[in-house]
C-alpha cells in the first residue's frame, strides 16, 4: 500500500501542463521539470526523486525507500565558463529505516566546464565516468526501467570521475563525432564521498559517432586501479555501445570486457533494451542481460531478463513497473517485482 500512495503523491505534485507554458525573458520564474530559473544571474536550481519498491529479499518483505533525492545547481558567470553541482541523498528513508544522513548525503557531481572554443571544452572535478550510455543518463526520470543493468554497476568500473576531461566535437558532413580523453585522481581529489568502490586513479577516453540524429554508437576505453584495491594490477575495460531512437522506438546496448591478471579476476558481458511505443504514453520495455566473470566478488556466470512497462503522463515523470528474472545472486540480481515513481522538479 504504501506504494500506492506514493504514486498518489507524485501525481498530485504534477500540476497542469499549463507547467510547460514558455517563461519570461528577464523575471525569476520556475518550469517544472526544468527548476527555477534567475535569468539575470544565469543561475538554475532544479532536481529529481526517485521512490523503489524493491521485492523481498533476505526473508523481508518488500521496501519502499526514497532511493535518491537530487538537487542541481547550474550556473554560468560568464559565456565560456558554466558550473554544475549535483547533491545527493542516496536510500535515506524507506519503510525499514531512516539512514545517517552524514552516510546518505553525498555530492554526485561537482564541476566547471571550460568552453575553450565553440567545439573545444575542458570538464574539471567530479563527473560521471564516460564509459557506455546508461552511465551518462543515469538519472531515473531519463531511464526507461526502475533496475540498472549490472554491466553498469560500480563493481564493473567506478561512476564518477575526479580530475579533468578535454571534449573535442567534430562534424564530418551531417555526422557529429565526440572525443573524449580524461584522467582521474580520486584518492586525492574525491573529499566530498564516502564510498569505498571508486577508481584510485585512471586514465581513458571514448568516441562517438551520431548519424542523422536516429543513431548512434560508441567506443569506451579506461585503465584504472580501484579506490578499495590500490595496490592489485590495474584493470584494462574496453566498452561499445549502440543508441538507435525513431517514433518512439527505442534499441540501446551495451558491452564492455575488463580484465587483470590477479585475483579480481576478469569479466565480460552485455545487455540489449528495447522500447516500444503504446497507446496513451505507455511503453513496453524488454532488457536481455548476460554476464560472466567475477562481479561483487564473486564468480558468475548470469542470465538476466527484464519486462515491464513505463507510463509518462508528462515529459518530467514516469512510473515504472516491472519484473525482473534475476540470477542466482539475490545480493545484486533478485528475482521479483520492482516499481518506482521518478520525476524531474
Amino acid at each position: 500500500m504504501p506504494f500506492y500512495w506514493a504514486l498518489l503523491l507524485a501525481l498530485v505534485l504534477c500540476g497542469s501542463p499549463a507547467s510547460f507554458a514558455e517563461p519570461p525573458d528577464t523575471q525569476p520564474y520556475y518550469q517544472w521539470g526544468r527548476g527555477m530559473s534567475w535569468p539575470n544571474a544565469n543561475f538554475n536550481l532544479g532536481g529529481y526523486f526517485n521512490i523503489l519498491d524493491n521485492p523481498p529479499s533476505n526473508r523481508q518483505g518488500n521496501q519502499l525507500k526514497l532511493d535518491e533525492l537530487s538537487l542541481f545547481l547550474t550556473w554560468s558567470p560568464h559565456q565560456r565558463l558554466h558550473f554544475f553541482s549535483e547533491v545527493e541523498l542516496d536510500e535515506w528513508l524507506s519503510t525499514a529505516k531512516i539512514a545517517n544522513i552524514n552516510n546518505a548525503l553525498r555530492a554526485e557531481r561537482l564541476y566547471v566546464d571550460i568552453l575553450a572554443s565553440e567545439a573545444t571544452t575542458v570538464r574539471i572535478g567530479k563527473f560521471l565516468t564516460p564509459v557506455g550510455r546508461w552511465n551518462i543518463i543515469h538519472a531515473a526520470p531519463l531511464t526507461w526501467t526502475a533496475t540498472r543493468p549490472l554491466v553498469t554497476d560500480e563493481f564493473s568500473f567506478s561512476s564518477h570521475l575526479n580530475g579533468a576531461m578535454l571534449t573535442q566535437r567534430l562534424q564530418f558532413n551531417d555526422n557529429n563525432v565526440a572525443v573524449m580523453v580524461y584522467a582521474d585522481n580520486s584518492s586525492k581529489m574525491d573529499v566530498f564521498d564516502n564510498s569505498t568502490l571508486g577508481f584510485d586513479t585512471a586514465l581513458g577516453g571514448r568516441v562517438n559517432f551520431e548519424s542523422d540524429r536516429s543513431w548512434q554508437i560508441g567506443l569506451s576505453y579506461i585503465n584504472f586501479s580501484n579506490l578499495l584495491t590500490p595496490k592489485l594490477q590495474r584493470n584494462d575495460l574496453l566498452g561499445v555501445d549502440f543508441l538507435w531512437k525513431k517514433n518512439g522506438y527505442e534499441v540501446m546496448a551495451e558491452a564492455i570486457y575488463r580484465h587483470t591478471g590477479d585475483s579480481q579476476g576478469q569479466e565480460h558481458g552485455f545487455y540489449l533494451q528495447a522500447v516500444a511505443p503504446l497507446a496513451e504514453k505507455f511503453f513496453a520495455v524488454g532488457r536481455y542481460e548476460y554476464l560472466q566473470g567475477t562481479h561483487h566478488f564473486v564468480a558468475t556466470d548470469d542470465h538476466i531478463g527484464v519486462a515491464g512497462l513505463a507510463w509518462r503522463p508528462y515529459v518530467p515523470l514516469v512510473i515504472k513497473a516491472e519484473y525482473q528474472f534475476g540470477a542466482v545472486h539475490d545480493s545484486f540480481a533478485p528475482s521479483g517485482f520492482f516499481a518506482s515513481i521518478a520525476m524531474l522538479f
